[in-house]
């Protein structure tokens, strides 16, 4: 369903506040959108969830920005406003007021300072909310699209070690694309997605750990002669702008029965054109047998 407002947060530092913000808009029949209440839970770290979002972005009359610790830094946010700011979404900044109007924002190459757009500063939750209902629908709403005029180009020549790491998103996951089914094991799924808006190079490599026991990397198999080593770092994955591609590989064998912890960790590391290489931190996904699906843990083995 098209949503009236779309709600851009910092999920560490402003989920209070994106929820506080909803019920309010609802209580005046206004639909708001915030993805960890508005995304169907089955949809958690499967591509459905980021193709929700994006379409809540796409059909949103404004795009409210809740700009808390942290907001600058997160990849989703500056996705989300790169892509409100190409379907020229109205939008609206409320700034929590122990910040600095200052805020430096990089949207893929190119510096957006949020002192250069008007921002609404606000305190506590009931401030936000009050906030809000004093600027919609007034004269403060302007084109997000406009924020271009405010951004600039860095005023000294960019290196490579200067460019900013292309952005992406990856995962495991048993869901089968665009269906309702999902896999078993051993067969486990994967996806990457690029959000970047040039052409990039992924490695992608998939490590097996059942409980202390590390089985190592994903092997590549042959076709018609061919090694393809999908997930052993071997061979790229050509990503265009914004595309996904998917994939799956199975693990040993030794993994289905076992009661021990079965978790997969990732390392993906980034290529651009100009041949400089961005590498990701490793993260990990840990199985949980009962719902078939993958837990995300920010750590590595």
């Amino acid at each position: 369903m098209p949503y009236d407002v779309f709600i851009c947060y910092k999920r560490l530092s402003g989920d209070d506040l994106a929820e506080r913000l909803r019920d309010a808009l609802g209580e005046e029949k206004i639909g708001a959108f915030v993805d960890d209440f508005d995304i169907p839970k089955e949809y958690k770290l499967t591509e459905k969830w980021w193709q929700y979002r994006d379409q809540a972005i796409t059909d949103c009359g404004t795009f409210v920005m809740i700009v808390t610790k942290g907001f600058e830094k997160s990849p989703q946010i500056i996705h989300e406003m790169r892509l409100a700011e190409s379907h020229r979404r109205k939008f609206m900044c409320f700034r929590w007021t122990d910040l600095k109007p200052e805020i430096l924002i990089d949207l893929g190459g190119q510096k957006l300072n949020l002192k250069d757009i008007q921002q609404i500063e606000f305190r506590t939750p009931a401030d936000l909310v009050r906030q809000f209902f004093a600027c919609y629908e007034g004269e403060y709403q302007g084109e997000l699209a406009e924020i271009t005029k405010h951004i600039s180009k860095p005023q000294f020549t960019t290196t490579l070690k200067e460019n900013p790491p292309p952005l992406v998103h990856y995962g495991i996951t048993q869901q089968i694309q665009n269906t309702e089914y999902q896999r078993k094991l051993p067969d486990v799924g994967f996806y990457i997605r690029s959000t970047h808006d040039r052409p990039i190079r992924a490695r992608v490599k998939a490590r097996v750990i059942l409980g202390d026991k590390d089985l190592g990397m994903e092997k590549g198999e042959y076709r018609n002669g061919k090694y393809m080593g999908y997930y052993n770092g071997k061979t790229p994955w050509n990503l265009n702008p914004y595309s996904i591609v998917f994939g799956h590989f199975s693990i040993p064998q030794e993994c289905i029965q076992s009661k021990e912890t079965l978790t997969i960790e990732v390392r993906v590391s980034l290529e651009d054109q100009n041949g400089q290489t961005f590498e990701y931190l490793p993260v990990a996904f840990t199985y949980i047998p009962k719902s078939n699906t993958w837990f995300f843990e920010p750590r590595s083995f």
